[in-house]
């Protein structure tokens, strides 16, 4: 099927059908549905809406006819409902924040533009008023695509590292295994080779991503789960406090989901034993919708970022 008219024909015929949840007359069709032509005579009308039918058929549309007309078991047509694992919901969930914005973000409105042009429509109403700045905001889709595809052949990798901004990039070999998202940044997992040991690196600031030959080397497979590597090592060294944090309903799910609400107050949220250089990041993404009231160190944290944002 290449006619690019016959296939807009047989779209809007199919979508004439879904839509009305009703059976719908020939002549209805050829009124109505763009691709018919009212010029055209009643036998070649006749063997094109037969021919058509009989395509949408074979395309897998369950197109029926009646004696008053055509319309779709939209029973045998619609998917059963859809369940995720918790890693494949956390696979779609980076996926949907990626395409939020930067630059992945352009090929998502572009896809919904012409999803909208076909006639969808959605509800903004819940639609958040802002977003975090996460490191889904910022990542290079380049490099996106070379550890993937390192990823998905098992090649060995290296790549140039900084750990620290202030100083020179440090080049690293790796076995790679995934991606994990974790705390709004973004870590590449694997089988570090020079330390002989699983590690993981923050992926804003990886670059110069390179596949290397395959060779006589055993690609080493993990064996805990990703997420778990770089929580390890993020515990390395981390800053943990109490907070108080006011946090209004409706708001900041993950901040009120990381403590609990108090009874006098609903608002008020008490997080015991929380990563400080994660709560002033996240708060201050939700900056003015929640305030932090202890400690007051933290609030000088949150007010000193925000200053070196703007």
């Amino acid at each position: 099927m290449s006619d690019p008219q016959m296939i807009q024909r047989l779209t809007n015929l199919a979508f004439a059908l879904l839509g009305t949840g009703q059976v719908r007359e020939s002549e209805w069709i050829r009124a109505n549905v763009d691709g018919y032509s009212p010029q055209q005579s009643d036998e070649a009308f006749a063997r094109m809406l037969q021919r058509d039918i009989q395509t949408l058929r074979r395309a897998g549309v369950p197109v029926v006819q009646t004696e008053s007309g055509y319309a779709v078991e939209k029973e045998s047509y619609e998917l059963p409902a859809v369940t995720f694992t918790p890693e494949e919901a956390r696979v779609l969930g980076m996926a949907g924040e990626m395409g939020r914005s930067g630059e992945l973000g352009v090929f998502a409105r572009s896809g919904w533009t012409k999803l909208a042009a076909a006639g969808a429509a959605r509800d903004l109403a819940d639609a958040p008023i802002y977003q975090a700045d996460t490191d889904l905001d910022r990542l290079s889709p380049e490099l996106l695509r070379d550890v993937s595809a390192c990823i998905h052949h098992r090649i060995r990798m290296r790549f140039d590292y900084r750990p620290i901004p202030t100083r020179p990039s440090v080049r690293r070999t790796m076995d790679p295994w995934g991606v994990v998202h974790w705390n709004n940044r973004i870590y590449l997992v694997g089988w570090d080779v020079d330390r002989g040991a699983p590690r993981s690196f923050r992926a804003l600031r990886c670059s110069g991503v390179k596949g290397l030959r395959r060779t006589s080397a055993e690609h080493i497979e993990p064996t805990e789960d990703l997420l778990e590597v770089v929580k390890a090592a993020l515990a390395q060294g981390r800053d943990f406090v109490d907070a108080l944090v006011r946090v209004p309903a409706g708001t900041a799910k993950e901040l009120a989901d990381a403590g609990t609400r108090q009874p006098d107050d609903p608002e008020l949220v008490r997080m015991p034993h929380v990563e400080r250089d994660w709560l002033v990041r996240t708060a201050a993404s939700y900056v003015p919708g929640v305030e932090v009231l202890e400690p007051e160190d933290l609030r000088d944290q949150i007010r000193d970022l925000l200053k070196e944002a703007l």
